[in-house]
C-alpha cells in the first residue's frame, strides 16, 4: 500500500511538472507599468455621495490620486485619457470570495487540480476579475499556503490581479460548517479550516496567521435556523468568538462572521464582528431588533444573494434602515458566461436597492468593511488609484456596469477595450 502511495505521489508530481512546462509561463502578468495619468472629460461619480458631476480632471501619480481639478499640475509625459462621453468611478470590491474554488468549482476539485492551482495561481480567474472591474477581492477561506503565496506575488507585482485581502483558514469547530460538506474533499476542508473551540488554541493560531500576513479573520457562528430553532450543527462558544474579536481589534483586523439566525447575528455583532456574511437566512425576515443592532454597530451586511436566494426578501428592510451594505459573490467569477459580480449587483437592485445604493455598496462600503476607507472605495485626493472608466452610468442604470472601457489599478492600466 505504501509503495502504491509513493508511485501515485510521484505520478502527480510528474504530471504537475509537465503541466507547468506546457503552460509556457503564461501566468498573467502586468503588460504596462505604473504611470502618471491625466483623466479628462466625462462624468465623475466619486462615491463620496450619491451625486455625479462633470469631471474636473483626475491626476494619477505614483499609483495614487494626486489631484482633482483644473488646478492640477499635469506632468509633461503623463498619459492623457479622454473620458468624454463616459463615466469615471472607483473600482469594485468583492467582499466574499474563495479564490481557489467557490462551491461550484469545489465539486470538481482533486489533489492534482490543487497542485496545479498553486503552481499557476489561476491566471484566468485573476484576469476575469480585473476585466469585471473588481480591483479588490477578499478571500474568506482558501487553501494554504497557496493563498498566502498568491498574495505575496500580487503585492510584489510579480503577477497581475486585484488587490487581495485574506483571512487564511475559516475558524469553526469540529463538525461545524463547512466541515460537514460532502461535495468538497475532506483533505481540502482540512486545509481551508481551523477547527477548535479552545480560546488558547485559537489565540496561538491567530498569532501565527498574523505573522503570515492575514488581513482579517473568517469565523462561522451558525448552529441553527430561526424558523424552527433546531440545532443543525455544532457552533463555537461565545467565549471563543470573543477571543477572536478581541485579538482582531488589538491587531487592526476585520472579522467576517458567517451567521444565519437572528439571535446568532445579534450575538456575533455584540461580540465585536465587523461584517455579517449571508445575513439572516432560510427566508426569515429580519426583525427590527436585528436591524437596529446591525445599524447601530456600523457592521457591514454582505447578503451574497447568489448563495442565499431568499435573502432578497430582506433587502428593502436593510436599505431603509441605514445599514452599511456590502457586495460579495461567494461564487465563481463567471456564471453562465457572465461575471458573477455584475449579476450580484443586478440582484441587489432587483431586490430593492437603488442603482446608486448598489454602486456605493460595491465601492465605498466595501472599503469600510476592509478597514481601508482611507485608501480605497472613493475617488479622492491621496487615495489609491483604482478607477473604472465606463461607457454608461451605473449609478443610474446598474446594467451599465457591464460596459467597462478601462480598468486602472494602482495607477496602471489593467484592462482596456482599445
Amino acid at each position: 500500500m505504501k509503495k502504491c502511495s509513493v508511485y501515485l505521489f510521484a505520478l502527480l508530481i510528474s504530471v504537475g511538472l509537465a503541466l507547468v512546462l506546457a503552460y509556457n509561463n503564461n501566468l498573467y502578468t502586468w503588460e504596462k507599468p505604473q504611470q502618471n495619468m491625466w483623466i479628462q472629460g466625462g462624468t465623475l461619480f466619486d462615491a463620496t455621495s450619491e451625486f455625479a458631476r462633470s469631471n474636473p480632471g483626475v491626476l494619477v501619480t505614483g499609483g495614487r490620486i494626486a489631484c482633482i481639478g483644473e488646478s492640477c499640475n499635469v506632468p509633461e509625459k503623463a498619459l492623457v485619457i479622454d473620458a468624454t462621453g463616459k463615466s469615471i468611478m472607483p473600482g469594485l470590491i468583492d467582499l466574499h470570495g474563495h479564490f481557489f474554488g467557490g462551491k461550484e468549482q469545489s465539486k470538481h476539485d482533486n489533489m492534482l487540480n490543487t497542485i496545479w492551482d498553486q503552481l499557476r495561481f489561476l491566471p484566468s480567474v485573476r484576469q476575469d476579475l480585473i476585466q469585471a472591474g473588481v480591483t479588490s477581492y477578499r478571500s474568506l477561506g482558501d487553501i494554504a499556503p497557496a493563498i498566502f503565496d498568491l498574495k505575496k506575488s500580487l503585492s510584489q507585482d510579480k503577477l497581475a490581479g486585484p488587490r487581495l485581502f485574506i483571512a487564511g483558514p475559516i475558524f469553526t469547530v469540529a463538525g461545524g460548517h463547512p466541515t460537514q460538506r460532502k461535495d468538497i474533499p475532506s483533505w481540502v476542508l482540512k486545509q481551508m479550516t481551523f477547527q477548535s473551540d479552545s480560546p488558547q488554541q485559537i489565540t496561538a493560531k491567530i498569532e501565527q496567521l498574523i505573522l503570515q500576513g492575514i488581513d482579517g479573520i473568517k469565523v462561522v457562528y451558525q448552529g441553527h435556523t430561526d424558523s424552527v430553532n433546531d440545532i443543525e450543527m455544532p457552533r463555537m462558544s461565545r467565549e471563543t468568538l470573543a477571543t477572536i474579536t478581541s485579538l482582531a481589534e488589538k491587531n487592526g483586523l476585520w472579522v467576517a462572521a458567517h451567521t444565519g439566525g437572528q439571535n446568532e447575528t445579534i450575538e456575533a455583532i455584540n461580540t465585536g464582528v465587523t461584517s455579517v456574511e449571508h445575513g439572516i437566512r432560510h427566508g426569515n425576515i429580519i426583525r427590527q431588533e436585528t436591524l437596529d443592532v446591525v445599524a447601530n454597530n456600523q457592521v457591514t451586511y454582505v447578503p451574497t444573494l447568489g448563495r442565499e436566494p431568499k435573502g432578497h426578501l430582506n433587502i428593502p428592510h436593510l436599505a431603509q434602515s441605514n445599514v452599511i451594505l456590502g457586495v460579495g459573490t461567494d461564487s465563481p467569477v463567471k456564471e453562465h458566461g457572465q461575471y458573477s459580480y455584475h449579476i450580484e449587483l443586478k440582484r441587489l437592485v432587483d431586490a430593492g436597492l437603488s442603482d446608486t445604493q448598489a454602486v456605493i455598496a460595491a465601492t465605498k462600503n466595501g472599503a469600510i468593511a476592509l478597514k481601508k476607507s482611507t485608501q480605497l472605495g472613493t475617488i479622492e485626493q491621496g487615495k489609491l488609484a483604482d478607477i473604472l472608466i465606463i461607457n454608461g452610468r451605473p449609478w443610474d442604470n446598474i446594467t451599465d456596469i457591464e460596459k467597462i472601457d478601462t480598468v486602472i489599478i494602482n495607477g496602471r492600466i489593467g484592462y482596456s477595450i482599445n
